[in-house]
């Protein structure tokens, strides 16, 4: 089933990441300390740690990197990025598309590169736009 590739999910390295994700889910939801949260949350808690390794690994720049007009501008932002500064948006919105084409890992070792409000803030958006991608092939 890795190999089937979904119309809004292009690549292999996604596929797997949904694959391991849904497994985890599963696992999380079972243990006592989750049975409280929601599935959005344990989605959360499950990336956290893919982020904060390649944060770990890749030190934070000083200043922010240029990132490029991306063609598509329809990701599902953070409501908290509504006031945010364009360059700001479009760094999460590259984030998202790289995540979307190579997987989550590669994805977070770029946003290592940047300022943790930016990695923060693609946690939130991937995590949501993973929940919402679960919920819609009815994993969740």
């Amino acid at each position: 089933m890795a190999d089937v590739i979904h119309k809004n999910f292009e690549h292999n390295a996604l596929e797997a990441d949904i694959q391991k994700l849904s497994k985890e889910i599963v696992d999380k939801k079972e243990l006592p300390e989750h049975k409280d949260l929601s599935e959005k949350d344990i989605i959360k808690k499950i990336l956290y740690p893919i982020i904060q390794q390649a944060v770990i690994q890749q030190p934070m720049a000083d200043g922010q990197q240029s990132i490029r007009q991306l063609a598509d501008q329809n990701q599902n932002l953070p409501d908290y990025l509504k006031d945010a500064p364009d360059d700001i948006k479009l760094q999460v919105e590259k984030l998202i598309d790289l995540a979307m084409h190579y997987g989550v890992e590669k994805a977070a070792k770029a946003a290592s590169r940047l300022n943790a409000f930016v990695v923060d803030a693609f946690h939130d958006a991937i995590a949501d736009r993973l929940y919402d991608e679960l919920k819609n092939r009815k994993i969740l």
